[in-house]
């Protein structure tokens, strides 16, 4: 499993659970887990539009969607995937570096 496999899984697990939100971009890096240093890949979503257009069951689907197709049952993953989301208009009044989260 590769990096723009993951994006791939993400951006289109997104776009299926939220059609009416525009996604605008999904960076994927390679990281180690805080307790025993397992490895992990980071996965951050980033939408354009506020938090409130998304819900829990549509979160928690992308969610899963993710770690089956890239972690359960792949023999070549690259980690545990840690999923998160992200506003755009957010992320540019806190004054964050969007290809940096």
């Amino acid at each position: 499993m590769t990096e723009q496999q993951i994006r791939e899984i993400a951006e289109a697990a997104f776009k299926a659970k939220f059609p009416d939100v525009k996604l605008h971009r999904v960076n994927v890096w390679p990281d180690t887990g805080f307790e025993d240093d397992s490895p992990t890949v980071d996965v951050s979503i980033i939408y354009e539009g506020k938090y409130e257009q998304l819900n829990g069951r549509g979160l928690s689907d992308v969610l899963t969607e993710v770690v089956d197709k890239a972690y359960r049952g792949v023999e070549h993953h690259l980690g545990f995937p840690c999923v998160h989301f992200f506003s755009k208009p957010e992320l540019i009044r806190g004054r964050r570096d969007l290809a940096t989260v």
